[in-house]
């Protein structure tokens, strides 16, 4: 079930990040969050799901990327995003993202999605492997987790 649902994680980014961000990317090959070289000033929102399959995902975004999406969703220049602005924007993308992923898996019972939260020490182990979204603006990665696997 865990490779189903990282194939709809990645085809729901791809839509999300191209129509709402107007960023295309690619998926490169999944690595440890230490040498997935995301960068020094990471932002992380993670996110929790109920149903039939009961689990979370966690996004890994360096902050520059995530100033970049923010500006092309608010149509706002970066220079006047608070970080309010940032952390709704990576926490809004990973809603979008789950929502959408979530509601394109067979399941006889419905998802409950959480609500997304920024997380200041993410409890991740760094040879965990991250799934990597490539931008042209930069790398990404996303931690999906299944209870019970």
């Amino acid at each position: 079930m865990k490779k189903i649902l990282t194939k709809a994680m990645e085809n729901s980014i791809s839509e999300v990040m191209e129509t709402m961000f107007f960023l295309p990317v690619e998926f490169g090959k999944a690595s440890s969050l230490e040498a997935a070289g995301l960068g020094d000033e990471l932002m992380v929102a993670s996110l929790r799901f109920v149903g039939e399959i009961t689990g979370s995902v966690s996004l890994f975004a360096p902050r520059e990327l995530v100033s970049e999406m923010g500006a092309n969703f608010m149509g706002e220049p970066r220079e006047n995003l608070t970080e309010n602005h940032l952390s709704g924007t990576l926490t809004e993308m990973l809603n979008m993202v789950c929502g959408n992923a979530l509601s394109k898996v067979k399941t006889k019972e419905p998802f409950e999605l959480g609500i997304p939260e920024i997380l200041a020490h993410p409890d991740i182990p760094g040879t965990e492997p991250l799934n990597i979204v490539e931008t042209l603006s930069g790398r990404m990665g996303f931690y999906l987790v299944l209870d019970g696997s």
